[in-house]
């Protein structure tokens, strides 16, 4: 049976949605997922320890994360930012898969108006940097996979994610 502090503290753990990230959110990053399943990590911490949300942006394939590469705070400021672009009637009533292939499509018209100089083409990715354990200090991402899934970086694999508090 449990006690009353073991009680509290799963009280005080709670899954976040990758929707509702905000800039200065500690979260855990934790490995789920098959893929997670297939190389022995499902369960456990990405980073060994909690990490701070920066904002959304855009990093580019093959190059490590940067603080220079977040657009914006959170989905609804990029769409403030950039709503000449957002207006558009191919990425506001556009087809897409789901909600996330919308959103990957957003980024890359960003990054075709500035010609990928100011604004790379890359992944679409949640920046956030990591405040505790061994990588503490280092700048990393989230990002969506060709599958149109939010997916961290392992090793030279990805696998799937939950965040808690």
């Amino acid at each position: 049976m449990k006690d009353y502090f073991a009680f509290r503290q799963e009280l005080n753990e709670a899954k976040v949605s990758v929707a509702k990230l905000k800039p200065g959110l500690k979260v855990n990053v934790i490995h789920t997922g098959r893929s997670a399943q297939n190389y022995g990590v499902s369960g456990q911490n990405v980073y060994g320890g909690r990490v701070q949300v920066l904002g959304l942006g855009v990093v580019p394939s093959g190059k490590p994360a940067e603080k220079r590469h977040v657009l914006a705070k959170d989905y609804k400021d990029l769409q403030q930012k950039y709503k000449h672009i957002w207006d558009t009637d191919d990425i506001k009533y556009g087809n897409f898969w789901n909600a996330q292939n919308r959103m990957k499509v957003f980024m890359s018209a960003i990054a075709d108006e500035s010609k990928g100089k100011k604004v790379p083409y890359g992944h679409t990715s949640w920046i956030w940097q990591i405040i505790e354990g061994p990588n503490k200090g280092k700048i990393h991402y989230c990002f969506i996979s060709s599958d149109d899934r939010w997916e961290v970086v392992f090793l030279n694999k990805s696998t799937d994610f939950t965040l808690e508090t």
